[in-house]
């Protein structure tokens, strides 16, 4: 197994904004430096790029039934994210991940989000590629654009607008947002409430924004499945258990706090990519991209891998794509070279339980003894940094290998809002190198 080259390439690497003296000091900080060592952040004075927010990008698949929406033709596409570092300008990634034609957008505006999709356009900001708009994006690349001057806070809430007046099928497409945004036709980059726009609950072509902040020292990267992605939490509310860590940790630091970024997948695998009709919905396998989603993030000092429940469960699984613990195990240490390769640290979740999760196949002996296999190492292994123990934090401590009735969604399989607290409240924030506010 080998990991995947990142998106980015030099060629791509944004240019500095020519106006202000203040973005001037960012040019020491590119998406492409190395990560340093995660020890004791230091003070600085200076900005440095931090990964405020991600969304893992996945490719269109025409069974979903929103497939229509990711048909985009003279459209502005309004896309409301979620910051958890703040700064003094920011700037977004852009994907043509799964596209094989260059992507031609003709405009892209951020500014600060208010109620229902609205914006204040007089603090809207134009954003530009090598000072240069359109913005052209070739096909299976991301492009970040230059700095643009807008504060922003830890917490707070962005638009992302962008428009494209060509016809195109999104190439970049982050399927459980658990966040309404919106698309409208013609260019409405700047209005101040979109005009006839429809919602969607979709993430289309954006995938990161990253702020210059003087504050916040690094980003932490959760990878995983559905599980990370947030499923059965409280749309529009960030109830996401790497959400719920942000909150912890900011509570703990103040503005001295990590950002927290979630490249999660419903329907991930760690060794294998989606199946089934619906295989593009689901990802590509976490080794695979993990480079692209994990290691590229600006800042990144830490990384959080939960993951593996859907390469284990044998009732899942297509034929000759059964996954044993060790082959997990072997997975997981190749992604924590990868991470520590990159002067991160890396740290590991424990398998969440699921019996009763498949209405459609009975429990099986097998899955939870290769679940038992894995979380032992997980919490034994000197091959991580620091192990996360999301099992114990749900499940039911007389019949562990089941989610406590007041922490399930239903579904036993997925946890609900508390169930997702009581997971980020099970970490262990000495884990993290945080100052103290």
């Amino acid at each position: 197994m080998v990991f995947s080259v990142p998106e980015t390439d030099s060629a791509m690497r944004p240019t500095l904004h020519p106006k202000t003296a203040l973005i001037a000091l960012l040019s020491f900080a590119g998406a492409g430096m190395p990560a340093q060592q995660a020890d004791a952040p230091q003070p600085f004075k200076a900005p440095r790029w931090v990964a405020s927010w991600a969304a893992a990008p996945c490719a269109p698949a025409e069974e979903e039934p929103r497939h229509d929406q990711f048909l985009l033709r003279n459209e502005t596409v309004r896309n409301i994210v979620h910051l958890t570092a703040g700064g003094l300008a920011i700037r977004v990634r852009l994907s043509n991940t799964f596209g094989t034609e260059p992507l031609l957008i003709d405009s892209v505006r951020v500014a600060p989000a208010l109620a229902n999709g609205a914006i204040d356009p007089s603090s809207s900001v134009a954003l530009t590629v090598a000072g240069k708009s359109p913005i052209v994006v070739p096909p299976g690349k991301s492009v970040t654009t230059d700095a643009g001057s807008l504060p922003t806070a830890a917490g707070s809430d962005v638009a992302v607008s962008f428009y494209v007046g060509g016809k195109f099928t999104a190439p970049a497409i982050h399927y459980m947002a658990l966040q309404t945004s919106y698309t409208a036709n013609g260019d409405q980059t700047q209005a101040a409430t979109m005009s006839a726009a429809d919602k969607t609950t979709l993430r289309l072509v954006l995938t990161g924004v990253d702020v210059a902040t003087r504050t916040s020292p690094y980003s932490i990267v959760a990878i995983g499945s559905s599980t990370t992605d947030g499923a059965h939490s409280t749309p529009n509310t960030n109830r996401r258990w790497p959400d719920d860590l942000f909150r912890r940790l900011r509570a703990a630091a103040g503005e001295a706090a990590p950002a927290v970024v979630n490249v999660g997948i419903a329907g991930n695998r760690v060794l294998h990519p989606g199946h089934g009709d619906w295989g593009p919905v689901w990802g590509d396998s976490a080794i695979a991209r993990f480079n692209r989603d994990v290691l590229a993030q600006a800042g990144v000092k830490y990384v959080i891998a939960f993951e593996g429940g859907n390469d284990l469960r044998p009732s899942n699984l297509p034929p000759g794509e059964t996954v044993t613990a060790q082959q997990m195990i072997a997975a997981f240490q190749l992604m924590a070279k990868a991470t520590h390769d990159r002067g991160a640290k890396f740290l590991a979740g424990t398998i969440t339980p699921a019996e009763q999760s498949d209405t459609n196949h009975p429990d099986s002996a097998l899955w939870e003894k290769s679940r038992q296999a894995f979380n032992a190492w997980v919490l034994s292994t000197h091959d991580i940094d620091g192990a996360v123990d999301l099992a114990a934090s749900i499940a039911d401590p007389s019949h562990p290998s089941r989610i406590l009735a007041k922490y399930d969604s239903g579904d036993h399989l997925h946890p609900n809002d508390a169930g997702y607290q009581a997971m980020a409240g099970s970490i262990d924030l000495s884990l993290f190198a945080i100052a103290k506010p």
